[in-house]
């Protein structure tokens, strides 16, 4: 270890280690101390700041804090560890790729809640109101202060979360299943307490499993009714909701094309004949009974479609609203200046209206302005489509009009990868013109698969050009086996327990779920995805539909677990290296489809730029030619190239420090691969053995000379 530095990835393994092997919760000064036993720190670590504590306890308590942000370990009644906590020491096999992974995890956190803290500005004040009404013996989830507030339940979480102050009764909000949200999310000031006690002591009531009752929920209805309730002195002159954006579908209703109607006279309309009149106000159970008596005669997932639509429509489109339609690749918006309305229409086709303001009815916008995921979410089936993510792209596509208020994004640092320098390339012991050509590849296809025979590097090359291509946290690697699935890759619903001793089935994201969504937050940065062992995997059953998104980056797709979620896109800003042992399959018998999706990379001992890479490796360090022209006999002697061996079973300074290095290399490591790729085939010694391979060089080298 270098002087004057501070073992921070060991510190952090160590005390989820420590919280681990504790039978009981433990306090903050046992943590600290049994840490201390198992690390020894250096002088440089025990040096004290100005404020009295010492490096390497600040950094602890530090770290233990992300540690606890991203759910690894809690600190209510005492310090433990989670489940998520020992899965972590389970999956990360080395302190520093632990701290790597708690450094992207707190990293993406962070992201979102600074994301959060923009996009609820206009409205914090409005949520902070709101929860006021929520008073003791009563809780609403972060959901009903989102649907209210006219965003989303995460984003409440991670406002609360991120916030530097105290948030008043920011602990009466809970999940919607009424669970208490993780230590993590919750506002800096609560966590470490017993928040259950602290409700049942104002008397909510809790379940067997640890959830608040539902009937003392204030759902986002109540906590209008709440609102509507106060009287206008109490009201001030707090900001409304924040504004969203939509998509309403007109040019194809019933077979009509309603777009230039809706220009002409200032409205939007869905086709509701069998809905019945209710009012935009109605609660969900009802609307969702009115439809399944209206439609009874129709499929359930027709049913489900149109719920999804009328709720939409009715409940969640507000005044002020961003609207914006197609007709034949033309581009239109407006604002929603008014309530929902049932109206008269002929044959039912535009009867559950909304009024609209248009700022250019006749100069349609540029469809070519568009950037991602607009393009995308245009290609929904669905009639209604929220765009509240373009909310600021939309807006400044209309100038000169009253959307002039409304400012124009700001510039957005363009996508791209990092210089391959001659530094990194000499580092590698790769030509750059190599790296290069890599490097643009997989910019340009998004997806490339670096194949070849065992020891050849792919691994190694996938972590560090990744590295090096984009910003720390933007890497994430998972490896494929048999038994991997599109439950274990994407998503895919999990047990948990229930009430009773009874088990639960719950959505969960996977990590390319997560990976993908934290890549559409963040679309100026490159995320590299890095797939080891892609072959080994069933491709078509671990992607599923997302095999289409590899191929059209610009589509979107519907998924067979969250189908009642806007349609998925995969970001511009992903981009997948795969890894792929030929000795395990072969180059040819992989799955056409993923043959097209993805660009192949050899990575051979006779091809650059794995070719004389172990030469140069020797070189590099000092060290004898001997073991590079060992290998390379040994590879003319194997006649299937897919059984060749790599470089990377030499490339460890430690054999050349034993007189018997390579015999021991050859005898546990060569060998025996060797021995299954060709078993049954004669006497391998005389072939590949480490005395004839000497043999076939000095008799090389005599000729030679």
């Amino acid at each position: 270890m270098a002087e004057g530095t501070v073992r921070y990835a060991q510190i952090v393994g160590e005390t989820l280690r420590v919280l681990r092997d504790a039978a009981e919760p433990m306090s903050p000064r046992q943590v600290t101390a049994a840490v201390g036993d198992r690390i020894q720190p250096t002088p440089y670590e025990r040096e004290l700041h100005k404020s009295g504590g010492s490096r390497w306890e600040t950094a602890l308590h530090f770290h233990s804090g992300d540690a606890a942000t991203v759910g690894w370990i809690t600190k209510r009644g005492g310090w433990s560890i989670t489940e998520a906590g020992i899965e972590a020491l389970e999956t990360y096999a080395t302190p520093e790729e632990l701290f790597t992974e708690l450094n992207r995890r707190y990293r993406e956190i962070d992201q979102r809640r600074k994301q959060a803290q923009q996009n609820l500005s206009p409205v914090q004040h409005f949520i902070t109101e709101t929860l006021r009404l929520v008073e003791p013996g009563t809780w609403t989830a972060h959901d009903d202060l989102g649907e209210l507030a006219g965003t989303t339940g995460s984003e409440v979480a991670h406002f609360f979360a991120s916030g530097q102050v105290k948030i008043e009764n920011s602990y009466r909000v809970l999940n919607p299943d009424g669970s208490i949200p993780v230590e993590g999310m919750l506002n800096a000031f609560y966590r470490g307490t017993d928040l259950r006690a602290r409700l049942e002591g104002e008397s909510v009531q809790f379940d067997p499993s640890g959830h608040a009752s539902q009937d003392q929920r204030l759902t986002s209805d109540a906590l209008k009714e709440l609102r509507d309730a106060r009287s206008p002195e109490d009201s001030g002159s707090e900001p409304g909701p924040a504004k969203r954006a939509w998509m309403v579908r007109g040019s194809s209703v019933d077979g009509y094309n309603l777009v230039q109607p809706w220009l002409d006279e200032g409205f939007i309309s869905l086709s509701a004949s069998q809905l019945g009149r209710l009012d935009q106000d109605v609660a969900y159970e009802d609307l969702k009974q009115a439809v399944e008596r209206g439609y009874e005669h129709k499929s359930y997932a027709y049913r489900e479609q149109r719920l999804d639509e009328f709720d939409r429509f009715l409940r969640r489109i507000r005044e002020g609203d961003l609207l914006l339609t197609t007709t034949r690749g033309q581009i239109y918006i407006g604002e929603v200046t008014g309530p929902a309305r049932f109206v008269e229409s002929e044959g039912g086709h535009s009867n559950l209206r909304r009024d609209v303001h248009w700022f250019n009815p006749k100069n349609p916008a540029d469809p070519s302005a568009l950037r991602a995921p607009v393009p995308a979410l245009l290609q929904s089936q669905a009639y209604v489509v929220d765009l509240t993510a373009a909310y600021d792209q939309l807006a400044g596509l209309v100038q000169g009009s009253q959307m002039a208020r409304v400012p124009p994004p700001a510039p957005v640092r363009e996508l791209a990868f990092s210089e391959i320098t001659a530094e990194f390339a000499k580092d590698l012991l790769i030509e750059q013109a190599e790296l290069q050509k890599i490097s643009d590849l997989l910019f340009e296809r998004k997806q490339v698969i670096l194949y070849g025979p065992p020891g050849t590097g792919k691994t190694y090359l996938a972590r560090k050009l990744g590295r090096h291509l984009t910003t720390d946290g933007a890497v994430k690697l998972v490896q494929f086996h048999p038994s991997y699935s599109y439950e274990d890759f994407f998503e895919g619903f999990r047990p948990e327990p229930g009430g009773s001793g009874t088990l639960t089935f719950k959505l969960r994201p996977g990590p390319f779920r997560n990976f993908a969504e934290a890549a559409a937050d963040d679309e100026s940065t490159p995320y590299v995805l890095i797939i080891d062992e892609i072959n080994r995997a069933n491709l078509a059953k671990v992607f599923g539909e997302l095999y289409f998104l590899l191929e059209y980056r610009d589509e979107s797709i519907g998924l067979q677990y969250s189908a009642e979620e806007k349609e998925f896109t995969l970001p511009q800003n992903l981009f997948v290296i795969g890894t792929m042992n030929t000795a395990d399959r072969s180059i040819a018998r992989i799955d056409a489809a993923i043959r097209r999706r993805f660009a192949f990379v050899e990575l051979h001992p006779r091809v650059p730029p794995v070719r004389g890479l172990l030469s140069r490796w020797l070189a590099d360090r000092g060290l004898p030619a001997e073991a590079a022209l060992l290998l390379d006999e040994l590879n003319r002697n194997i006649q299937d190239a897919d059984a060749a061996i790599g470089p990377s079973y030499l490339m460890r300074e430690e054999i050349y420090k034993r007189p018997d290095g390579l015999e021991r290399v050859w005898q546990f490591d060569i060998m025996p691969l060797l021995e299954d790729v060709f078993f049954g085939k004669g006497n391998l010694d005389e072939q590949f053995g480490l005395p004839s391979l000497r043999a076939a060089v000095a008799a090389a080298q005599g000729t030679s000379t």
